[in-house]
C-alpha cells in the first residue's frame, strides 16, 4: 500500500470517529443548543468549499470556454434539480449524468 491508501484510510477513520462521537445516541454527553446551531453551518460550508473550485475553475482542466464548461452546466442543472425535488440521490445521479453527457458532446 502506498501513501495514498494510508491517507484515505486515516481520513475515513477520523471522519467516522468524529461523526460517531457527535451523533451517536449511546454517548453520555449532549451538545448545547448554541453549539448545535454553530455546527449546523459546517456541512454547507464544507460542501461550498468543495464545489466552488470545481465549477469555477474546472473549465481550465478541459479545453474550452467557461460558459460551455461541463462543470458549470452540470452545476446549474444540479441547482435547478435540487430546487425542484427533495430527493438527494436523484439530484446526484441526474447531475452526474448531465456532466457526463455534456462532456461527451463537447469533446
Amino acid at each position: 500500500m502506498n501513501n495514498y491508501w494510508f491517507a484515505l484510510i486515516g481520513m475515513t477513520c477520523l471522519t467516522f470517529s468524529c461523526r460517531y462521537l457527535f451523533f451517536s445516541e449511546t454517548m453520555p454527553f449532549r451538545l448545547g443548543p448554541k453549539l448545535t446551531r454553530i455546527l449546523s453551518f459546517t456541512a454547507p460550508s464544507v460542501l461550498t468549499a468543495m464545489w466552488v473550485p470545481l465549477v469555477f475553475l474546472g473549465h481550465q482542466k478541459i479545453e474550452g470556454e467557461f460558459i460551455t464548461s461541463p462543470f458549470l452546466i452540470a452545476g446549474i442543472i444540479a441547482i435547478i434539480l435540487s430546487l425542484k425535488t427533495d430527493k438527494t440521490l436523484l439530484v446526484l445521479v441526474m447531475s452526474m449524468g448531465s456532466f457526463s453527457l455534456v462532456k461527451a458532446f463537447l469533446n
